[in-house]
């Protein structure tokens, strides 16, 4: 496999599969989640570029002033020079399981660095109207078909707003 061909399995857009839903804010009767991609589906991504000998992490603990948390470092080795070359970048601690947030957190802000599920930083806010704890299962079947949306460039708005049943909301 050549060095493009496996930047391009890297870098090529997140399915629906590989992409899951947090809540990020639920306040004054509304509810915004946000899409992000987890360490598991990371390293599938990696091995599926690099094969499971052609990459490594290695983590670091770092510290600014008081705050504590961790540096990852994804070493991608060149398929066709044999060459490695790393990219990194660090996370603090999360509230919940902190460590192992922390380590997670990392990894995925380093896939970011090398081009993993960077388009998801140009996806639409999506709002839900109500205060929500969990994302209603209809809105998360509603949102499946975002990542193609975005991956093929369709012009899409700022805000997704929707009902609990997946419905647009106009505001």
């Amino acid at each position: 496999m050549t060095v493009q061909e496996a930047i391009a399995r890297l870098t090529r857009p997140l399915t629906a599969e590989e992409i899951e839903w947090k809540v990020i804010a639920s306040k004054n009767g509304q509810t915004t989640i946000a899409p992000f991609i987890d360490a598991r589906a990371v390293m599938a991504r990696l091995d599926e570029a690099f094969g499971p000998f052609g990459w490594q992490v290695r983590y670091t603990p770092a510290q600014v002033g008081e705050e504590h948390g961790v540096i990852a470092s994804i070493a991608i080795k060149n398929p066709e020079t044999g060459e490695w070359v790393e990219k990194q970048d660090g996370s603090g601690a999360t509230d919940l399981e902190p460590f192992k947030g922390g380590i997670s957190g990392a990894l995925k802000r380093a896939a970011v660095a090398w081009g993993i599920g960077r388009e998801l930083y140009t996806y639409p806010r999506v709002v839900i109207e109500g205060e929500h704890r969990y994302i209603p299962s209809k809105v998360l079947e509603r949102l499946k078909g975002l990542p193609e949306a975005v991956a093929s460039g369709k012009p899409l708005p700022e805000v997704i707003r929707l009902n609990p049943n997946g419905e647009a909301v106009k505001k």
